[in-house]
């Protein structure tokens, strides 16, 4: 049965922070931080919790292409070390997590004047390959007749289409995965809470390295107030934020630590442009032409399918001219992924109207201070990891990718554990996310209100947490109601999203829960009655349905006030 993952278990999660020394604690509950505590806790013998100032993966970790991916582009820049690392990484992830982590065809579309031959791209998807044992289903193919490729992957422009070459990678909703990743960690004994902000480092033990105790003070965001938590080792995973915890570590030498120099990714949602059956739909892979009229060097963007007859298309590299917590998409940064969109599917109409959401996210890139000695090359920022410590003891995790977040958390795991003198047992390469063991969609079941297709999608989406929302629709049928026909969303997904997977807000419901706000409309036409629906289930009086509501609206006002 899955384990309560909610604000009760929230609260008594501060009161253990509040009261308790850990062995380690990760500041950063992103899919990074996420990974780590989940190897901590499989592993054993650490006590270990973690705090993240907003919702779980609520910074980069909800903002990617949603890819898991081998990495082929670094394969044209000659980084075959992280190509090796990133393809393994993604077996691995689709060995644990299958529900999540599904197989998705690419086409990389090759039109005359791109910068590389299609005989050149043939040649590197064969050796990309090869690099690791690929799955029979998975081999690569070219595609020169225009026509053939049209039908495959829908109505593109073809004047100039030399063909395409076919690869395969993973698809993934990263606020999910970073979720599933947290409860895997919570239900073998890690402490975990969101919405608690890391404030300031207060006190630092003079004992020896391996005696050393950390103290920092904590706020925690709902109630306002402030606490300490103390721990003998401090792991930051906070992403585009690690310059601002390094910037309070005791150490700290006034030199910042990461990029902000092309960081910037912005993704919009639109309409299906290529295929419309999701069985059938392949993602695009395509060199943009805006970057030849500045005399730039042209650069890819991905096509992707996304839920419920949705593209996403991204992304950026663009300098974040605002302050982290305030990245969002600028107009210019729209018009950019609108154009070739368009100059890619000349039959669709894409313009502002067609924009159904958007989102921008910050990548933590490294600066070249802290790249190992090669790594860094002439127009090239490297999203390879780096694992460092600071002369005070505070450990940074730079840099990094969602694919290869495991790896990262491995590593780091393997130096804890050698430092805490405790036995190291990595099984996050083997042991499943879910256990969905004996779960058949067709099995017997004790109520009727839920179709095979109902409970295969539950399954798929929510792992074991299937049987408490199977149990809530058992206890009044009416919860299997969708909140809306157009939408699969059943109302025991709603309450099982504050029971079983520590929702706050109504924000984090709709935007990283569900993906409700990248539907058409964004969910602000009923996000009244879900709040109303809520406050009769959760307690919430008047006010507070008012207030959820309208923080929602005003943050999917704020993120499109650009475009």
């Amino acid at each position: 049965m899955s384990t309560e993952f909610s604000a009760r278990t929230r609260s008594n999660n501060i009161q253990t922070l509040k009261t308790e020394r850990l062995d380690v604690l990760i500041i950063g509950g992103g899919i990074v931080g996420a990974g780590l505590i989940r190897d901590l806790a499989l592993n054993g013998g650490i006590k270990v919790g973690l705090i993240e100032q907003g919702d779980f993966a609520s910074g980069t970790s909800s903002a990617t292409s949603q890819l898991v991916h081998g990495g082929f582009r670094y394969l044209l820049k000659r980084d075959i070390d992280l190509v090796k690392k990133s393809r393994k990484e993604r077996e691995i992830l689709r060995r644990i997590a299958p529900n999540l982590v599904k197989p998705m065809p690419i086409a990389l579309l090759n039109y005359r004047g791109d910068p590389y031959p299609l005989t050149g791209i043939q040649l590197a998807a064969h050796y990309y390959n090869r690099l690791f044992k690929a799955d029979e289903a998975e081999k690569t193919a070219v595609i020169r007749d225009r026509q053939k490729v049209r039908q495959l992957v829908g109505p593109i422009a073809a004047d100039s289409l030399k063909g395409c070459v076919l690869l395969w990678d993973s698809t993934v909703d990263d606020a999910r995965l970073t979720l599933a990743t947290l409860k895997d960690a919570h239900r073998h004994g890690a402490i975990v809470a969101n919405y608690v902000r890391f404030l300031d480092f207060v006190t630092q033990s003079d004992t020896g390295a391996e005696d050393r105790m950390f103290g920092i003070t904590a706020e925690d965001v709902i109630s306002g107030q402030r606490f300490e938590i103390t721990a003998r080792k401090i792991v930051s995973t906070t992403g585009p934020w690690s310059d601002e915890v390094w910037r309070k570590d005791p150490s700290y030498d006034g030199t910042p630590r990461l990029l902000t120099e092309k960081a910037k990714g912005v993704h919009l949602i639109l309409p299906r442009c290529g295929k419309q059956n999701d069985s059938e739909a392949y993602g695009l892979i395509v060199c943009t032409h805006s970057e030849k009229q500045r005399k730039r060097n042209p650069r890819v963007i991905f096509i992707l399918p996304g839920a419920y007859e949705t593209s996403i298309v991204g992304t950026t590299e663009t300098t974040p001219k605002e302050a982290l917590a305030s990245v969002r998409p600028s107009a210019d940064e729209a018009t950019y992924l609108l154009s070739e969109t368009q100059r890619i599917f000349p039959e669709k109409t894409l313009n502002r109207d067609a924009i159904i959401a958007a989102y921008a996210g910050t990548r933590p890139l490294i600066a070249a201070n802290l790249h190992k000695r090669g790594l860094t090359r002439t127009g090239f920022v490297s999203r390879e990891h780096l694992i460092t410590e600071s002369p005070s003891g505070v450990m940074y995790l730079y840099g990094g990718k969602l694919t290869t977040h495991r790896q990262m958390a491995e590593e780091t795991v393997d130096y804890l554990a050698a430092f805490f003198n405790v036995p190291r047992h990595c099984k996050t390469d083997t042991r499943p996310l879910f256990d969905t063991s004996g779960q058949e969609p067709n099995g017997n079941r004790d109520h009727d209100s839920l179709s095979n297709a109902d409970v295969a999608r539950l399954i798929e989406r929510y792992g074991d947490g299937y049987q408490v929302i199977q149990r809530l629709v058992n206890d009044d049928a009416a919860l299997a109601e969708p909140i809306t026909p157009s939408l699969p969303f059943t109302k025991a997904e709603l309450l099982y999203a504050y029971w079983g997977e520590m929702t706050m807000t109504l924000d984090d419901l709709l935007w990283r829960r569900t993906r409700i706000g990248w539907t058409r409309g964004q969910g602000l036409d009923i996000a009244p009655q879900i709040a109303q629906f809520l406050s009769e289930k959760n307690g919430w009086n008047q006010a507070r349905v008012v207030a959820e509501v309208e923080a929602y609206r005003e943050h999917i006002r704020w993120l499109n006030s650009n475009l």
